[in-house]
């Protein structure tokens, strides 16, 4: 009976630490995108071939700062590459640039918000693109 309390106990503190590790994500809609201060539009890349978009995003999210953005390039949905970018953010409206190949390809992001400094930031709060088309399409 002890060995299974034992469990038990171990296995909600691993449930508890799990939980906490996991930043609070926020799915961005058209409907919402203002209210994040996120703005995604796409302008000209000079080339058929390529889209290119400008994402803008606040540098702060409940007093946390923006410092990670994560980036999948999707194809027929599926991910085929990805790249994450950790920075501190020096600008009161800071902006990537999007590119991606024109024909068949999307994008999600992720914007994490992070509330502590280091090699690894706490980050606790993080906004979601699903769809750099869905949102920018009219």
């Amino acid at each position: 009976m002890l060995k299974h309390v034992i469990k038990f106990l171990f296995l909600a503190l691993c449930g508890e630490a799990m939980a906490y590790g996991l930043p609070k994500n926020t799915e961005v809609t058209r409907a919402n995108a203002d209210l994040l201060s996120i703005k995604l539009e796409k302008i000209d890349s000079g080339s058929v071939d390529t889209f290119l978009y400008q994402l803008e995003f606040a540098n702060k999210l409940e007093s946390c700062l923006a410092g990670r953005v994560q980036t999948f390039l999707l194809l027929d949905k599926k991910e085929i590459s990805s790249s994450s970018m950790d920075y501190k953010v020096g600008s009161e409206q800071p902006s990537v640039l999007l590119h991606m190949p024109a024909s068949g390809y999307d994008m999600a992001i992720t914007i994490q918000y992070c509330c502590s400094e280091g090699v690894s930031p706490s980050c606790k709060q993080s906004l979601s693109i699903s769809s750099v088309i869905g949102i920018t399409s009219q």
